[in-house]
């Protein structure tokens, strides 16, 4: 805990350093050299009272970075400048993304099966996605016209399941073996299966985190950048696991799946026996950087890397899941039934922590992405992303990310964007607005998700988001 907080005190001492040469920055101000030598301030009393068209346009159309671009950089959102200009905090940011895909949900439950069930021929894969990100208080010091400090606490959620096509291929076989009757064939089946090694696949992560960050214009207003060290903590970790399956079968003439093999489910207290463990004892530091550099009047280009590991955290309590006893099976007696699920209850597939600790860094993600200004002012910005994100807990191997994104800004008071993208293996279509009164800015958002582009459009999965700021 000691070296945690020494090298966290090193990265403040780093950010106070950048506060330090803000004081020495003769380049500070954001000048506006297409109309003239004099500072655009960025709160004087004629911007409250509304500023004139012209003005606001040759701003943005300066080749240096627009003050709204300086303000918000590489977590730009609303794209316009920013009206709070001395102190800012965020009460609410939170996204939830939920799929479902390739079900139908009512017959996955059963239909009009009172015995309950799900019906294979009705799904292609099923894939159960959930992500909850929640920043439940954040706030943002600009010190001057080239430095702000930022402190922020979340908590990231994510959980995602699967069944994959091979195992709906080896339940459909035997769902239409069973409506034939073709018991021979049936018993032959499922005794030459092969065992579908993934037939099962899970992962989970749950982390909360506590961070400062400090963010500095350089090169007279062309480059931005923000360097963020963050303190971790994880609570759950299930690294992308598997239960292989092979073929079931019975006295009672049941055919089916049934598992085999163990997941484990790393925990910061002892799930088991819920005991007084502090889960805040052994953290983990990362930090995020942030670069936006202003190419063109028309283009500006960023990166961003994010949870670069420094020093893992530690969960020292693990869970087993055993998934023999777990089956999916047909009753022959009864063929035209849904297919079951038999699942053991859970205190007997879960055996106790057996005290062994495993060392966790949060997935890193790194994204290049760009501001495309059609019309040199912020007014209606284009804006690609393209990146990836490793050390997943979903795969054993780097997601692909991408995404595109365009918005629409009125000056100071509204915005509003449509965007698509696929973010660690999802898809999600959006449409999002923000209304800025000054005092208090309220973004909503809401869209549709899937595994595939198609599936993203067919309400097998929502995304939703809210964000509230408040300040002067």
């Amino acid at each position: 805990m000691r070296k945690i907080l020494l090298v966290f005190l090193v990265n403040i001492c780093f950010l106070s350093f950048l506060y330090g040469q803000s004081n020495e920055d003769d380049g500070g101000d954001v000048y506006d050299t297409s109309a003239s030598d004099t500072p655009i301030e960025p709160d004087t009393e004629a911007e409250s009272a509304g500023q004139n068209d012209e003005e606001y346009s040759a701003a943005a159309a300066s080749s240096k970075l627009p003050l709204w671009m300086t303000s918000e950089g590489a977590t730009l959102d609303t794209g316009r400048r920013e009206s709070r200009k001395r102190f800012e905090i965020g009460v609410a940011d939170i996204a939830i993304s939920n799929v479902l895909n390739g079900v139908d949900l009512f017959s996955l439950l059963g239909g009009s099966d009172s015995d309950g069930g799900f019906n294979p021929e009705k799904m292609n894969s099923l894939s159960v996605d959930l992500d909850v990100f929640v920043n439940p208080l954040y706030a943002k010091f600009p010190i001057n016209d080239t430095f702000t400090l930022d402190v922020f606490t979340g908590a990231d959620v994510a959980v995602r399941m699967n069944l994959p096509e091979k195992t709906l291929k080896a339940l459909k076989d035997i769902k239409n073996l069973a409506e034939n009757q073709d018991i021979s064939d049936l018993q032959n089946y499922v005794a030459n299966l092969q065992k579908i090694d993934s037939g099962i696949s899970a992962g989970a992560g749950v982390f909360v985190e506590l961070g400062a960050g400090g963010a500095k214009t350089l090169m007279n207003g062309r480059l931005w950048v923000r360097v963020a060290p963050s303190l971790y903590f994880t609570m759950l970790y299930m690294k992308h696991s598997k239960i292989s399956l092979k073929g079931y079968s019975n006295n009672n003439n049941e055919f089916g799946l049934e598992g085999e093999g163990a997941m484990h489910l790393y925990s910061a207290w002892d799930l088991d026996s819920g005991g007084s463990d502090n889960p805040f004892s052994s953290p983990g530091l990362d930090f995020t950087l942030e670069a936006l550099y202003a190419v063109w009047p028309v283009l500006d280009a960023g990166l961003s890397v994010s949870h670069i590991p420094l020093i893992p955290s530690t969960l020292k309590h693990r869970m087993t899941i055993d998934g023999s006893g777990l089956s999916m099976y047909v009753d022959t007696n009864d063929p035209d039934s849904l297919m079951k699920f038999n699942m053991p209850d859970l205190d007997n597939m879960m055996s106790g922590g057996d005290g062994e600790s495993k060392t966790v860094s949060r997935p890193a993600r790194f994204d290049f992405y760009a501001f495309v200004k059609p019309f040199k002012s912020p007014v209606f910005i284009i804006r690609p992303c393209i990146g990836a994100t490793v050390n997943t807990v979903f795969s054993d191997t780097a997601l692909f990310n991408w995404g595109l994104k365009f918005q629409y800004n009125a000056p100071r008071i509204f915005s509003a964007f449509v965007s698509s993208g696929l973010t660690e293996g999802v898809w999600e279509q959006r449409v999002g607005i923000s209304l800025d009164a000054r005092a208090i800015e309220l973004s909503l958002s809401a869209g549709l998700a899937g595994s595939s582009f198609a599936e993203s459009w067919g309400g097998k999965g929502y995304a939703v988001a809210v964000g509230l700021k408040t300040g002067f």
